[in-house]
């Protein structure tokens, strides 16, 4: 099983919590003009009074944490959070901690009519109180189990009310994370309470997309999307650095070619071999490669920086050259921009027996994007469809589904490409 290196990313989750996060290694003291590499809590405490020293911790629900003992870890692996840092604990224990609990109904209610929500009365463990156990590294099970005694109404409820008592102060005051290496499934998980960032594209519909796209090892496929690289990444993960070629064709310039997913999964140099960032208006354009070649080369680079813009711009030139010369298998198109237009400047560059896939978030656009490919021909199965997912909650006698769920994931039209 892979284990965490420094710089490696890693997919926190806690309970139905799910964060991206950069694992660092230690931390930087700069005294003076010398800078120093504390490699322990002991050593930084002790310089503490003599160093301005600079850390890096994140932040999970206003909890600093440091990520400095996940390196050399499995995959998959427990972390308890204990003094701002997370602590590898045994799979079984952890299970324990987090699994929901069974309430017998003997000790409990029959309703909850008599019950009044007064915190103040109800319970008589105060905030003061609460922070001084987890000062003094109290676990979350004692202070459960605190609030739970000095609570006047719990014995009063009902058995399915104890349990939802329970689990909400478990997702509080037990923080168990498990620690993951970066897949698509958990980048889709990552999002899910901020989709406006990746188009509200679901998992589910991400799958559909990339089933109708016949995408495979050695296939060529370009891409134009504003998922956050979402779409890029599950299309380098699927080709798995074939012979063929990627191109990830971006509006606005380069300035909007970032791709944080694919940042997120660490992919290796031989599945970005083939990947290529080309601005989507320079794509056609034989004037472009034309000024590149007769601009006058700069022999010298003045600094690193220049030298990486150099080599940058060599590559998407290279990259450019080779689109103009290469048949598509595949073209995705899911912007924010105007899909018809993206569809109209790309429809022929595809090859024979080749597919499309385009996703927006309202049906208008699609139709549009319909009429003109009827009105092209030369391409069957020309179809708009969306996807459902419903999940469920499987509890005795508590089998509904999710109160909180996304309601739409947009609409797909999708083809394939022949001869007239």
């Amino acid at each position: 099983m892979s284990t965490f290196k420094d710089g490696d990313h890693a997919v926190l989750t806690c309970h139905d919590r799910t964060k991206i996060v950069q694992i660092r290694k230690g931390r930087i003291c700069r005294y003076r003009d010398s800078i120093f590499e504390i490699s322990s809590v002991s050593s930084w405490t002790s310089l503490l009074c003599s160093y301005v020293y600079k850390y890096n911790p994140i932040f999970i629900d206003k909890n600093k944490i440091f990520l400095d003992h996940l390196i050399d870890q499995r995959d998959g692996s427990y972390f308890e959070l204990k003094d701002k840092y997370l602590c590898n604990i045994d799979t079984n224990q952890a299970k324990k901690f987090i699994q929901t609990e069974d309430i017998s109904s003997d000790n409990a209610g029959q309703d909850n009519r008599d019950l009044c929500d007064d915190g103040s009365v109800n319970q008589t463990l105060q905030h003061e109180e609460i922070e001084q156990l987890k000062s003094e590294g109290v676990s979350g099970q004692l202070i459960i189990s605190q609030l739970v005694s000095k609570s006047a109404t719990f014995e009063k409820k009902t058995a399915f009310s104890q349990q939802k008592y329970l689990n909400k102060k478990k997702k509080k005051y037990i923080l168990i994370y498990r620690a993951w290496k970066p897949s698509i499934r958990l980048l889709c998980q990552a999002y899910t309470h901020d989709l406006q960032k990746i188009l509200y594209l679901r998992r589910d519909t991400l799958a559909m997309l990339l089933s109708l796209s016949n995408i495979s090892n050695g296939s060529n496929v370009a891409i134009v999307e504003s998922c956050q690289g979402l779409i890029l990444a599950s299309v380098i993960q699927r080709c798995a650095g074939g012979n063929g070629f990627i191109f990830n064709l971006t509006p606005a310039g380069e300035k909007n070619s970032t791709s944080p997913c694919c940042d997120f999964m660490d992919f290796s140099n031989e599945y970005t071999t083939n990947v290529y960032t080309i601005p989507i208006e320079n794509v056609g354009d034989l004037n472009t490669i034309e000024r590149a070649n007769q601009a006058k080369p700069i022999e010298k680079p003045t600094n690193e920086k220049t030298l990486q813009a150099l080599e940058r711009r060599q590559r998407r030139l290279d990259g450019l050259q080779l689109f103009e010369k290469t048949k598509l298998n595949s073209l995705i198109i899911a912007s924010k921009y105007d899909s018809l237009s993206i569809l109209q400047h790309l429809i022929d560059y595809l090859a024979l027996s080749s597919h499309f896939v385009i996703y927006s978030q309202t049906v208008q656009n699609l139709l549009e994007c319909y009429q003109f490919l009827k009105k092209r021909g030369c391409n069957i199965h020309v179809e708009i469809a969306d996807s459902w997912l419903r999940e469920y909650q499987i509890l005795d006698e508590r089998t509904h589904p999710f109160i909180r769920m996304s309601g739409a994931s947009g609409y797909l039209l999708s083809g394939m490409i022949v001869q007239s």
